[in-house]
Parts: structure tokens; sequence; C-alpha cells
């Protein structure tokens, strides 16, 4: 059946250029994407230069994986966090969970991912137009986390602009579609995405299928059982252009079953089966005023139902949770008021409501958050210094309910004021040469699952022990960055460092709860020292010889223990590849290790160092009405055995091995 399916995907995107005749009549680079149009404000130069790190087009193509998190793995201070394939969640400088936001079309992604290691993140990679990982100041319109940061997803399910070429005479539609396809060999199956976008006498409609089907993933020490994927999506979007007003509104709907392997001790003899939902109804409105159209008001509200069920066997229900939640988010964007540029502020309301069934020790728990947040430029009071400034102020307030399962000792309701500050300088010391300093305050209210867990979570294979008398986690923190944009290439390097006062993170106290042979993990807070260093280069070719490298390291420590090693802390890793270029081709190689990680928590396994190797071809060539794009991509071809320090199941057996993977991509 996923060999059928697969082929006529494939019949599929290589006719569909041949189907141009219902298309429009000329051929658009962006097809498929939407693109809101003066929505942001000017912008400083360090922020148009960070422009450059955002993966889309063929950027994204090339790297395209089975999750968003092992798509941009090779971005500069990038670790994954695992649980097997499905279930993976980037990490930034060395900081997860909630630390790390995931966005999607500027709002908040919906999904249970930040939690435990075993929980997916709720959204298909391959429906991305664009993944762009927020730094710097512009982190708090999002989060009140400045420590780590944020990962945006962009669907673009509201079609505010679509690409538009002149109408024919004949007729006032004009509709552009993409068809792409992705299967590897290291996870046997497929992944297919559909879409299009359309406008219709000025109603701008966008429609979207996507699938994926992948079987166990394979280890160089054999299958990983109980690592199946089976994702399905769709989304459907539409809007109107007014003189001044754009409204618009999208519905988008995710399901995902994936397995948590098992056959181990402290795991399920079977492992465990997670299926789940996510649905998420948005609505947007954009005013743009008449004398200034850069100067604009967003309005956006969006619902999100949320469902996940655990399963330890077909009938028997392990852990169940069900979330329902309601966001609204207005900003206004300002081009310029006296010295202040590129003005964002805005607020965010939302409220939350879980639920937890099945072997959870949780109370059911309603959550609301209000927060305002500004981010503006100036510049400053020498030639080439640009100053951003950003502060998000808020609060967050937690309601759990009585439960006859849960800790009646622990039902207690928790509320938090929390204020983040940054400040970022940027000078240009040199044409193409810029030195920044950004300096922050970083805060994080804890999260239900950190204050009122109580028992066992038998899918991540651990006894969870939350502490209702949790205070809120703050830091102070800087990073020093140098940029050098030249004629043949272009590189960068930064250092950062980060005091957290009750740093907030499960750790394991070796103990083990015997009734479930599980190890018990508590969360505390100690003050601890975070630092790191990143650096990348990349020639500057647009045929001929390519090069791209890229490192980062990161180490913690608790300062109340006598500074000890904090837990899951990525290792030194670097990433680089060399590439030739001609006009509709590329071909490449290239190489990633990392070293071993022996700077552990007590009761934290070490993980061996490891070197892998890859090569990559592809094909691009525009025809008179359509774009054709091939990649093809060979990973770690050595079959070498990858100990990943930041997956539950380092212990057990090695992440994917040898993987061959090809991308078709015609876009109409």
């Amino acid at each position: 059946m996923k060999t059928s399916l697969f082929r006529a995907a494939m019949g599929s995107l290589l006719c569909g250029g041949f189907l141009h005749f219902s298309f429009a009549q000329e051929f658009i680079q962006d097809l498929g994407n939407s693109t809101v149009v003066a929505e942001q404000s000017a912008e400083t130069i360090l922020d148009g230069l960070r422009k450059d790190e955002e993966l889309q087009a063929e950027k994204l193509d090339r790297k395209i994986s089975t999750t968003i998190a092992e798509t941009i793995k090779n971005e500069p201070d990038i670790a994954i966090r695992s649980m097997g394939p499905a279930a993976a969640r980037p990490v930034i400088k060395g900081l997860s969970g909630s630390h790390v936001t995931l966005t999607e079309d500027g709002s908040f992604c919906g999904d249970m991912s930040a939690t435990s290691p075993d929980h997916a993140v709720a959204s298909e990679v391959l429906t991305a137009h664009k993944l762009r990982i927020t730094r710097g100041p512009q982190i708090l319109s999002h989060s009140f986390a400045a420590a780590g940061g944020v990962i945006q997803v962009e669907h673009n399910d509201i079609p505010f602009e679509i690409a538009r070429p002149q109408p024919t005479a004949e007729s006032n539609t004009q509709i552009h579609g993409f068809i792409t396809d992705y299967a590897e060999s290291g996870q046997p199956g497929f992944a297919t995405v559909i879409g299009a976008n359309a406008n219709i006498h000025g109603l701008l409609l966008k429609g979207e299928l996507s699938a994926r089907n992948m079987s166990d993933m394979k280890t160089p020490n054999g299958n990983l059982k109980n690592t199946d994927i089976e994702n399905k999506g769709f989304a459907i979007g539409a809007a109107y252009n007014f003189e001044r007003f754009k409204l618009g509104a999208s519905f988008r709907n995710f399901t995902s079953n994936y397995g948590i392997p098992g056959g181990f001790i402290g795991g399920h003899p079977n492992g465990v089966d997670i299926d789940l939902f996510k649905r998420d109804l948005t609505l947007r409105g954009l005013y743009l005023p008449a004398q200034k159209s850069s100067d604009t008001l967003s309005v956006t509200f969006r619902l999100n139902q949320y469902h996940h069920t655990e399963y330890e066997t077909k009938e028997y229900v392990g852990a169940e949770f069900a979330v329902n939640q309601a966001n609204i988010r207005i900003e206004k964007f300002i081009a310029q008021i006296g010295p202040f540029f590129g003005i964002h502020f805005g607020t965010e309301l939302d409220a939350r409501s879980i639920e937890m069934g099945g072997y959870v020790f949780t109370p059911p728990t309603n959550s609301y958050a209000a927060s305002l947040f500004s981010v503006a430029s100036l510049n400053g009071w020498r030639d080439g210094l640009e100053i951003t400034l950003s502060t998000r102020l808020g609060g967050t307030f937690f309601k759990p309910s009585e439960s006859i399962v849960a800790d009646k000792d622990a039902i207690e309701d928790r509320n938090f004021a929390l204020w983040a500050i940054a400040a970022e300088f940027s000078q240009r010391v040199a044409p193409g040469k810029f030195l920044t300093l950004n300096v922050f305050r970083t805060t994080r209210a804890p999260t239900i699952e950190e204050l009122y867990n109580q028992g066992p979570h038998l899918a991540a294979y651990t006894y969870e022990r939350g502490n209702h008398k949790l205070d809120a986690e703050s830091g102070y923190g800087a990073e020093i960055e140098f940029r050098d944009y030249g004629e043949i290439i272009n590189w960068r390097a930064a250092v950062h460092s980060t005091w957290f006062l009750n740093y907030l993170a499960p750790r394991a106290t070796g103990d083990t709860n015997w009734s479930q042979i599980l190890p018990i993990y508590q969360v505390s807070g100690d003050d601890a020292l975070l630092m790191g260093a990143s650096a990348s280069v990349e020639t500057i070719a647009e045929r001929g010889f390519y090069a791209q490298a890229g490192a980062s390291y990161v180490c913690g420590f608790y300062q109340n223990e006598n500074w000890s090693d904090m837990p899951q802390i990525p290792p030194f890793k670097f990433h680089g590849e060399i590439a030739y270029l001609w006009t509709h081709v590329r071909a490449g190689v290239n190489a990633e290790f990392a070293l071993a990680q022996n700077r552990t928590d007590r009761y934290e396994e070490r993980t061996p160092g490891y070197a892998t190797f890859g090569a990559s071809l592809e094909f691009h060539w525009p025809l008179t009405l359509a774009h054709y794009s091939i990649v093809l991509r060979g990973d770690n071809l050595f079959n070498a055995d990858v100990r990943n320090h930041l997956s539950r199941l380092k212990s057990v057996m090695p992440e994917k091995g040898r993987n061959v993977s090809i991308l078709a991509k015609a876009e109409f």
C-alpha cells in the first residue's frame, strides 16, 4: 500500500508541470508561498543580515528531513532533544522545553512538545515555506525566555497576497500550485504535500493536503522497533483585501500516530503508541492607514484544540491529555517616529485548560496569561551604531482543580509576575563588519507539569515529581557577536553567557520507584551558569566552488553544588560542506562530528563522540510554465554509530544509520 501511494504521488509530481493550461501564464519563483505585504516595518541592518540564516526555497529543500528539529539541526547553536525520530524538538544554546518557543504563522504552536521528551511537535515540516530561528531582542515579541529562542514556522495559511501575474483577457482567475514528495531509506517511507493558491475575482484562497507514512528507523545495530510515523493533515485559508483592510481566516488540522520504543529496563515491554490531533482556527485582520501603508495594525485570534493519547496496548490507555486554548494577539507596526524606527509593540492574552487522564496524576488546570511587549530600534550617537530595545511585561495564573488522582496538598493556585528586557547594540566598525552586544534579563514561569506532576510518565520512562512551591525562573545574560560580510567570505563568531537564578529543570535523583521500576526525576530550582560559543563561515558563490562550516559549544554549571555540571547539555559539534555549483546543478560533500560528552550531571550517562559523512546532488530547472527541483542526499554514508547525548534512547540504540533520501518538487 505504501509503495502504491508513493508511486502515485511521484507520478502526480512528474505530470504536474504538464497541467499548465489550468494555471497562470507566468512562472513565479515563490509559487505556493503566500506573502503578507506591508506587515513588517523597517528593520535594523542586523535583522536584515540575519535573514541569511532563514531556511526557505532551495535552502530549505536541501535540508528537509523527518521533523523540524532534524531539518535545522546544523544551524548555529542548535541541537536535538529526542525520544525516537518522531518525538524530536529543537534545543537552542543548551536550553530546551519551554525555554524554546515554536510558533506557526506568528502564533503559538499549541502542542505539548515542550512538556516531555516523548511528545512530538505537532507540525509537518514539509508544509513549511520558511523556518526561522529568532535571535536577539526580537525574542521578546513572542516569549519571556530571552536566553533561549523562538523557532518560527511559516505555513502562510491566510493568503493576504499571492504572486499575481497579469490576468488574461479571458479570465480573472489565477491559480498557482506545488507538489512536493519526500522519501528516504533510513526510515523507509514517504511524505507528500499538494497545495494551491488562487485569486478568484479578488478572493484569495489556499488549500493544502499532506501525508507522511514511515516505518521503523534503521540503525547500525538493527531496526529500532516501534518508531513508525503516520501523519496526515490539511489546511484551508481565505482572505479578502478591502481598500484599507485585509481580513482572513484559516483552519489547519494535523493528526499523527507514532511509536515510542520499549522492551528495555524502564520502558514498556512493547513500547508505547501515541495518537494525537491538533486543530487550529485562526482569524486575522490588518489595517493599513492611508497616509502610511507601512504602519499597520494586526489582530490575530486563534482557537486551538489538542488531544493526545498514549496506548500501552491497543486497549489500555496509559496517559491522555486534552488541551483547549484561546489566544488573541494585537500588534502595531510603525516605520518611524523621531529617532526610532522598526517599532513593534502589542499585547497578547491567553486562556488554556488542560485535563489529563489514564495513569497520570496531574490535576486538571486552567491557566491564564497576559503580556505587553515592545521592540524598537534607533540610530545611535555615532555613525554606524544601531540600538534595539525590547521589553515584555505580564503575568501567568494557574488554577488547578481537585482530583482524586492528584496530591491534594499540591492543589494550590499560583500567580507569577514576569518581566524581561533586552538591549542590542550593533556597531558597524568597517564596511561589511559589525560588532554586536546583546544584554538581557530572562524569566519564565513554571509549567503546569513542573508545578503539579506527581506520578509515573510511562512513555517517557520516568517517575516525575513537580513542586507546587516553585518560584519563577529568572536570569541575566549577554552575547557578543562579530559579523564580517566580505566579497568572497562571510563569517560570524559569538560568545554568550547567562546567570540563572532558580533555573528550573527535572533532574535525576538516583532513586527508583520500584512499583513501576522507573527512575525518579524531581523538578528543582538552582542557581546556574550557562556559557557557550559558536562560529560559522560561508563563501559567496553563485557558480563554482562553495564552502560552509559551523561549530558550537555550550557548558553549564550549578553554583550551589560546587559548580557541578548541568544535565542534558549537548557536546561540541562541527558541520562542514564543500560543493560545486553549475547553472542548474549543485553537488557537494559534507561532514559532521561531535566530541564525547563527559561533563554530565549526577546519574546522567556519558556519550562517546562520532563522525559522519554525507553527499548531495541537486537539480533545479525552470521551464516555461513550471519549476522543478530534485534533491538527492546521502547522510551517515559509512553507517557510523551515533549517540545523541540529548536522546532518552542513547543507551539502547544509536541514531539513524546510513540514509539516502530524495525530495522532488514541482511548482507551477
